[in-house]
């Protein structure tokens, strides 16, 4: 399989918000759901990402390219916009922000942070998201960061496994209240991993 990595364009944001969407496991779901009437919450994020505000834009990506469809993704920017922004507070329900106040107010600070990273299920094990989270680590220490961070759901085991194999380490227990739309139990955790 020949795999072609890149920055994501204008173009992908659709795509890219699909799997976002699917790395976020209920996350943004719980997130957007019926927030715009008619409107799905990946058709929300992928809006989002096409505005090109700084950091959660399809710039800020890194995507995985095979027969010129996109198998695989990772979002990533500086830990210091992992927070609650104007803009969530202005978009999102109160009550569905504050579930989500702790996983937003917790980051290593000075880090570069790893939003999200998805590969389609039948690509996984051909080595696509090792890539990814290579050209991360790249993508970071270019920038004169010298520690990659994520979280990631504490019964995620696979994920957790994956990291920890790629030099991540546990620092933090992140609680997060349970959610028929969010199928996690546990909270979440917070991991890094110095470049």
């Amino acid at each position: 399989m020949n795999v072609n990595y890149r920055q994501g364009k204008k173009e992908d944001s659709y795509r890219i918000a699909e799997l976002d969407y699917k790395a976020s496991d209920g996350a943004l779901e719980y997130l957007f759901h019926e927030l715009v009437p008619n409107t799905s919450s990946v058709q929300i994020l992928s809006d989002g990402l096409e505005q090109d505000i700084y950091p959660h834009t399809f710039r800020s990506c890194i995507v995985a390219e095979s027969d010129q469809k996109i198998i695989g993704m990772a979002l990533s920017y500086p830990a210091q916009f992992h927070c609650i922004t104007d803009e969530l507070v202005n978009f999102l329900p109160p009550d569905r922000l504050e579930r989500f106040r702790e996983f937003y107010s917790t980051r290593a600070e000075g880090s570069y942070f790893l939003d999200a990273m998805c590969v389609e299920k039948i690509y996984r094990g051909a080595g696509v998201g090792k890539l990814l989270l290579e050209y991360t680590k790249i993508k970071a220490s270019s920038e004169d960061y010298a520690e990659l961070s994520l979280i990631v759901f504490s019964d995620n085991t696979k994920a957790i496994k994956f990291y920890k194999k790629h030099g991540f380490k546990s620092i933090k227990k992140i609680k997060l209240e349970p959610h028929k739309l969010i199928p996690h139990d546990g909270g979440c955790i917070l991991m890094t991993c110095t470049l």
